[in-house]
């Protein structure tokens, strides 16, 4: 687990992607994968769920409609919240503007899509909502991108070895071991699902490498004329790469008390 930045270096960048509107464009690339397996990780009925990071809130929309008997959607952008209370309006679904690290409250499952990369100290968070926020049985689903996959290897060999800003967003950059790891030491079981293997050693890693990779590159005003040439090898490779269930892009982890 690699951490670049800070949180706090972070607020004020997603109140500006809500404010302008660039959310529709910044979240939702992956978001139907995730949440659909989020979904699928337990049997919301007649469960009460808080959704951390909730941002416009249609992940605590779809979880009330898969019968969660209440959903408590925080997030510390107003932005985001505002957006959330202004399209959402469910009679079982609450949107508030809070820190993960204040929340108070009792939860059966607690989710969290796309947050831990971007906490300074995610697993002290975890273990805050283990112990003050979770009932006894509950659990919590975390969805965080995985770099045991080759869009991963060549990421971090560029953020790594060159110091190329991969990502502007991202603190932690998470294996499926530091969940295991974490898990482990809390004596917590755990388990665990790979989705969007395309996008981690696929078609889609070159398409989002066609964009990502040279304006990395060009903005550590590194040579990035090779790309194309780097990408036809990969495209080349895709075949012989390994589909496990550790190696898509998405890692979503059920964590249980």
């Amino acid at each position: 687990m690699i951490q670049k930045r800070t949180n706090e270096s972070l607020k004020g960048k997603y109140n500006k992607i809500f404010d302008n509107g660039a959310y529709k464009n910044y979240f939702t690339f992956n978001s139907y994968s995730i949440f659909k397996a989020i979904l699928s990780t337990a049997s919301w009925e007649d469960k009460n769920v808080l959704d951390i990071g909730c941002g416009e809130g249609d992940l605590s929309a779809m979880l009330s409609f898969a019968g969660a008997k209440k959903v408590d959607g925080i997030d510390y952008s107003k932005e985001a919240i505002s957006l959330a209370n202004e399209k959402l309006k469910i009679k079982n679904v609450n949107f508030i503007v809070e820190d993960a690290h204040t929340v108070s409250g009792r939860y059966d499952v607690i989710v969290m899509a796309g947050v831990l990369e971007h906490m300074d100290k995610p697993f002290d968070l975890v273990d805050k909502l283990v112990n003050e926020n979770l009932n006894k049985g509950g659990k919590i689903v975390t969805a965080s991108p995985s770099f045991l996959n080759p869009r991963g290897y060549v990421w971090m060999a560029l953020q790594i070895l060159l110091d190329v800003p991969m990502s502007l967003s991202d603190i932690h950059f998470f294996m499926p071991s530091d969940f295991k790891s974490y898990a482990s030491s809390r004596n917590l079981k755990v388990s665990m699902e790979s989705i969007d293997h395309d996008w981690g050693g696929g078609r889609r890693t070159i398409l989002d490498f066609k964009k990502r990779l040279v304006n990395a590159l060009k903005d550590r005003e590194l040579n990035n004329s090779n790309v194309p040439e780097f990408l036809k090898w990969f495209e080349e490779a895709i075949n012989h790469f390994n589909h496990d269930n550790d190696s898509g892009a998405i890692m979503v982890t059920s964590i249980y008390k």
